[in-house]
C-alpha cells in the first residue's frame, strides 16, 4: 500500500482524450480529478523521519499562499464590481489549483527516505516521461478539436505539455548522464528520452509550436552538457539532439514550416522581434502588460485576477514572472523569485553533489524558469507538478542542523537507509 502512489502518479499526465472541458473559471483536465486522490495516498504513506531541506521551501510556499489570499480578497474593496462574488471565485478556485499540485510535489519529497522508494520514484519518473508522450502525439491528431475554442484549449494543452516535457526531459537526461539508478533503468530512460525528442517534433507545426519548451529544453540541456563536457554520454546526448532537429527538419514538413517560420521570419505586424525571429509578440505582450504594474504595486491586481476591472489582458503577459507581480504586487513577486533562489541553492549543497543530483536538479530548473518566461505554465497543472518532481530528490535530503536530538539516532537511522544506494 504505501507503494502505490508511485504507480499512480504516472497516471497525473493521461492524455485528456477530449475530457478537458472549458468552464467560466478555465479549462478542467483529467489530472484535476485524479490530484487529490493521489494527495490522499502520499497521506497515508509513511514520510521521512528526519528533518528535510524542503523544511525551508515549504516556509516560503506558505507565506506566497497567505500573501496571494490576502491579496485577492482585498479585491472587493479596490474595484467597482456589481457583483464581486464570481470573480473571486474564480480567483480562489486558481489559487487551490495550485496549491493542491504544489502540496502534492512537496509530499512526493516527504516519501523518498530510502533507497527503495527512491530506486522506484524513478522507474515513475520514465512512466511519466512516456505517459506526456503520448498525449502529446494524441493533443496533435484529436479529431474532436474544431471550433475555435477547442483549438485555442488545444494549443494551451500542447504548450503546457511541452513545457513538462523540457523539464522532465532534462531531469531524466541528467540523470542518465550522471549514472543513476540500475542499468535497467538507465537503458529504460534513454529509450523513453528518444520516444520523447521523437513526439515533440513530430508533433510540432504552425499551430502547435510551444517555442517556450523548446527553449527551456535548449537552455537546460546546454546546461549539463556544459557541467558534462568530458563525458562520452553527454557528447552522445548532444548529437543525438542534433540529428533528431536535423532528420525532423529534412522528414516532418510541418517542423521545417516552424522552424522557418521562426529563425527567418520578416518582422511584420508587430509579430516579430527586432532581430527578425518569430518570437509570438512575447516581447511586445511584455511591454504593453508590465508597466501595468505601477497601477498597484504593492497588492498587485489579486491572484489571477484579470481582465474587468484589473486592467490587464485576460490573455495574460506571457511571462509567468511579470504576471506574478501584476498579481500579487512586489511582494508576492519577490517571493516567487526567493521560491525559485532558494531552490537553485539548496541544489548546490555538497550532499547533492554527493549523491550526484546537483547538475540534474539545477538543470531542470533552469529549463523551467526559462520556459516560465514564456507563458504562464505554473498556476497549478502537470508542469508545477513536473518542477517539484524534478526537486524532489534534493527536497528529500536532510538538514541535520534542524534534527532534534531526541530524534537523532531515528534520523540517522532514516538517512543511513537514504543514502544506501
Amino acid at each position: 500500500m504505501k507503494r502505490l502512489w508511485l504507480f499512480y502518479f504516472p497516471l497525473l499526465f493521461l492524455p485528456s482524450l477530449g475530457f478537458s472541458r472549458q468552464t467560466p473559471f478555465g479549462i478542467i483536465e483529467i489530472s484535476d480529478f485524479l490530484i487529490v486522490p493521489f494527495i490522499i495516498l502520499l497521506v497515508i504513506t509513511p514520510s521521512a523521519r528526519y528533518e528535510q531541506k524542503l523544511s525551508q521551501l515549504n516556509r516560503l510556499l506558505l507565506v506566497f499562499l497567505l500573501w496571494a489570499c490576502l491579496t485577492t480578497l482585498s479585491i472587493p474593496f479596490r474595484y467597482d464590481y456589481l457583483s464581486v462574488v464570481p470573480i473571486l471565485v474564480g480567483c480562489f478556485l486558481k489559487l487551490a489549483k495550485l496549491s493542491l499540485y504544489v502540496t502534492a510535489g512537496v509530499f512526493i519529497s516527504k516519501k523518498l527516505s530510502d533507497s527503495t522508494t527512491r530506486a522506484q520514484w524513478l522507474w515513475s519518473l520514465i512512466a511519466a516521461l512516456v505517459m506526456l508522450s503520448v498525449g502529446l502525439v494524441l493533443s496533435t491528431n484529436d479529431p474532436g478539436m474544431q471550433s475555435s475554442t477547442d483549438a485555442l484549449q488545444g494549443y494551451k494543452s500542447y504548450n503546457a505539455i511541452i513545457v513538462s516535457m523540457a523539464i522532465m526531459c532534462t531531469y531524466v537526461a541528467g540523470l542518465w548522464i550522471d549514472d543513476i539508478g540500475s542499468r535497467k533503468w538507465r537503458l529504460g530512460a534513454a529509450i523513453a528520452l528518444g520516444a520523447a525528442l521523437c513526439s515533440i517534433v513530430a508533433s510540432a507545426s504552425l499551430s502547435n509550436h510551444g517555442r517556450g519548451g523548446w527553449l527551456g529544453l535548449i537552455v537546460g540541456c546546454g546546461y549539463f552538457l556544459w557541467k558534462r563536457t568530458a563525458t562520452f554520454k553527454a557528447t552522445s546526448i548532444a548529437l543525438v539532439l542534433i540529428l533528431t532537429a536535423l532528420i525532423g527538419y529534412t522528414a516532418v514538413p510541418d517542423f521545417r514550416s516552424l522552424v522557418d517560420s521562426t529563425i527567418s521570419a520578416e518582422p511584420a505586424g508587430g509579430e516579430y522581434s527586432v532581430s527578425g525571429v518569430n518570437d509570438g509578440g512575447r516581447i511586445s505582450t511584455w511591454s504593453h502588460e508590465a508597466p501595468k504594474w505601477m497601477n498597484a504595486p504593492l497588492l498587485g491586481t489579486g491572484f489571477y485576477h484579470r481582465g474587468g476591472e484589473s486592467g490587464l489582458w485576460d490573455t495574460g503577459s506571457h511571462n509567468f514572472y511579470i504576471q506574478i507581480f501584476l498579481e500579487t504586487g512586489v511582494i508576492g513577486g519577490v517571493l516567487m523569485i526567493l521560491i525559485f533562489a532558494q531552490m537553485w541553492r539548496q541544489t548546490g549543497s555538497s550532499l547533492a553533489l554527493q549523491q550526484r543530483i546537483r547538475t540534474p536538479t539545477r538543470a531542470a530548473l533552469i529549463a523551467a524558469m526559462m520556459a516560465g518566461m514564456s507563458g504562464e505554465y505554473f498556476y497549478g497543472s502537470a508542469a508545477v507538478l513536473v518542477l517539484f518532481s524534478g526537486f524532489a530528490f534534493t527536497g528529500s535530503l536532510p538538514t541535520f542542523s534542524l534534527v532534534h536530538p531526541r530524534n537523532y539516532k531515528s534520523s540517522a537511522k532514516q538517512f543511513s537507509r537514504f543514502a544506501a544506494s
